[in-house]
């Protein structure tokens, strides 16, 4: 019995111990000496190393190895790749750089090295570039002997080269602009102007210039008005007279357009046909002073002997004529410019300024021109000239140099006064309005024998009269 028990006591033991030896967790062994040959021999390839979870062997229960990269090695067997063989394949020897590609300017430059332990991938050179700058700006050419011959017309090349580059490029000459393709010289679109801000009076001053300047042309209408009166009633019709009707009725006419209400700037077909009116009367007016100054001429140069170098109708047809003609010329091309937003007088800011005063400034300068030339030199005269003609003649050379400037610049004011809204201009215009009323009322008046020995008779029975008083 005791020798039993004993058996199995000593059979437990061992079971104990047998079960407590086999959960043993595993451990690496050391990596390998001996490890694969290199996957490539130059260029860096790699090996592998091998180990084993063999430091002790895992049993029992006990815990496998883990790998690397963490993963269970159930295999027992883990493996790592070392690099190798890092040397180069190229042989460490480049050639020397090659010139500049470019020769005055920025190119690249070339160095080569040959493939040597084993064949290369691809080709059997390896190569580097460079940049590099052969620009020279005292040496090297402009780069405008050869640009120059591809620029467009009206373009010549401008060298603006630096110390680095040679730079040029196409501009444009004469006014023309490059397109935006570089490829032409183009006549750049006019700009439009800003447009010019309507210039306005304070409501108080607007009525004083208002009620200054329909007052003047009215003295200017009135002393016209008697002046064509006295001849009518005298039934004076001299072919001189005819002329000097005919412009004192276009400047009636003219000052009669003026006196028209500010408010016609509100129907804009009136206000344009009053602007069309006030240009061509005026225009009349000067046509006529210049007709009178040849008329004057004729007789003071003595080219002629009476009556003149045209007749009454033939005068009267040239002067409404021509200044039509004027009118009519200017209508075709800036009809749209006449009448304006806040006046119907001749417009300044378009282009019709000049259709208005290039033909008034030519007779003006005609007229004066026939003025000094007939004063200028004594001519011989000729038998049976008509003396009381040839005294009026003399008599409208005189009194044209006074009346001519003061109808040209009461005219210039007026459009300069009503165009800038100015009170003093318009101050300045209704003086030289009256002053011309009276000056062509007195002298048309004086110049003339017939209405000269009717004033004289008429003096000469008040005289009388208040006598035998």
């Amino acid at each position: 019995m005791t020798s039993a028990s004993g058996t199995v006591i000593v059979f437990l033991v061992t079971l104990v111990c047998v079960s407590q030896a086999v959960d043993i967790d595993g451990a690496w062994s050391d990596w390998s000496v001996i490890r694969t040959p290199c996957t490539k021999s130059c260029n860096r390839g790699s090996s592998t190393r091998v180990r084993s979870c063999t430091n002790p062997r895992p049993s029992g229960s006990g815990i496998l190895c883990t790998k690397m990269d963490g993963r269970l090695a159930l295999n027992g067997i883990d493996y790592k790749l070392e690099p190798c063989n890092d040397q180069s394949c190229w042989i460490d020897q480049w050639t020397d750089w090659s010139n500049c590609s470019k020769v005055c300017g920025r190119g690249k430059e070339v160095r080569r090295a040959w493939c040597g332990v084993e064949v290369c991938a691809e080709d059997q050179a390896l190569e580097e570039t460079r940049d590099c700058n052969t620009w020279n700006k005292t040496e090297c050419d402009s780069p405008c002997e050869e640009l120059k011959q591809s620029c467009p017309q009206y373009g010549i090349c401008d060298d603006l080269s630096t110390d680095e580059d040679p730079i040029a490029e196409c501009v444009c000459t004469m006014g023309y602009k490059m397109n935006s393709a570089k490829t032409a010289c183009i006549r750049p679109p006019p700009t439009t102007p800003t447009p010019r801000p309507i210039p306005t009076l304070p409501p108080a001053q607007k009525v004083v210039a208002t009620v200054i300047s329909k007052t003047a042309s009215t003295v200017i209408i009135i002393c016209v008005s008697i002046c064509l009166c006295i001849f009518f009633v005298l039934r004076i019709f001299t072919p001189d007279r005819v002329i000097q009707m005919n412009m004192e009725i276009a400047l009636l006419m003219a000052h009669i357009m003026l006196i028209f209400p500010s408010s016609i700037t509100e129907q804009p077909t009136l206000c344009t046909l009053v602007s069309i009116l006030v240009h061509f009367f005026f225009t009349a007016c000067f046509m006529f002073m210049f007709l009178e100054a040849l008329h004057m001429y004729a007789f003071v140069a003595y080219v002629i002997k009476k009556e003149g170098m045209f007749s009454r109708v033939q005068n009267t047809l040239v002067g409404w004529g021509i200044a039509a003609i004027i009118i009519l010329f200017c209508m075709c091309f800036e009809y749209e410019n006449y009448g304006g937003s806040y006046h119907c007088w001749l417009q300044m800011d378009t282009a019709l300024m000049y259709g208005q005063l290039l033909p008034i400034v030519s007779l003006v300068i005609l007229t004066f021109t026939l003025i000094e030339a007939a004063g200028a030199a004594e001519y011989k005269p000729l038998k049976g000239v008509d003396k009381s003609q040839l005294t009026s003649a003399k008599f409208s050379q005189r009194t044209n140099l006074l009346i001519l400037p003061l109808v040209f610049s009461h005219m210039l004011v007026g459009m300069f006064s009503e165009y800038e809204q100015n009170l003093p201009l318009y101050g300045v215009f209704s003086i030289l309005n009256s002053v011309t009323g009276v000056v062509v009322l007195f002298f048309h008046c004086t110049n003339n024998q017939q209405v000269r020995m009717k004033l004289k008779g008429l003096y000469a029975k008040m005289c009388k009269s208040s006598g035998a008083r």
